[in-house]
């Protein structure tokens, strides 16, 4: 049974699907979950940590997802982060939620865009720990010259192409497999 966290997380989400973010008060989740405001709030807290915990939660399943892709490639950079590129930007093709948040970027008054665009927390600095301590576990014998750096491109590129597209998916694992292979011809420190 879910708990009472994760049932007011999901009405947020279910919320700013059907409403928008912009139109979705703490009211509504309440009402939605069975429970007062005063319980929502004092389970989650004000409105701007409810959009938090939602993308916080949303940002863990794709980070969940990216580390598998990772792992099932093994020590191979060159076609688990093409992998993993390639996993995120379809799985957010058809995501409700991202196409409610990245649409809401384009005209809405209150949006969560900048959870995944401007803060370094939520999304990015989560992604950045969790890929470069997964990277550096599963790459660590290949001698790249600066691993950090190549993790903290390749996650900037995806998010990039996650907000702003330039061309379909192959385009952007295209761009990731180049990368790697620039990493991997060659000792560079870039700082």
């Amino acid at each position: 049974m879910p708990t009472l966290r994760d049932r007011i997380l999901d009405a947020g989400v279910e919320l700013i699907c059907t409403a928008g973010w912009d139109r979705t008060t703490m009211a509504q989740v309440a009402d939605r979950v069975g429970v007062s405001r005063q319980m929502v709030y004092k389970e989650i807290g004000a409105r701007d940590k409810l959009a938090r915990a939602i993308v916080v939660r949303h940002a863990e399943v794709f980070l969940s997802g990216v580390v598998e892709r990772l792992r099932e490639h093994g020590p191979d950079p060159l076609a688990g982060i093409p992998a993993a590129v390639e996993y995120v930007l379809r799985a957010a093709a058809d995501d409700p939620l991202l196409k409610a948040v990245l649409a809401a970027g384009h005209g809405g008054t209150q949006d969560l865009l900048p959870l995944l665009t401007i803060q370094p927390e939520p999304v990015l600095g989560r992604a950045l720990a969790t890929l470069q301590a997964e990277s550096a576990a599963l790459y660590r014998g290949l001698g790249l010259a600066d691993l950090p750096t190549l993790v903290e491109v390749v996650v900037r590129l995806t998010l990039s192409h996650l907000v702003q597209p330039s061309g379909p998916v192959e385009r952007a694992v295209g761009q990731a497999e180049w990368l790697v292979r620039a990493a991997l011809s060659g000792p560079r420190d870039v700082t």
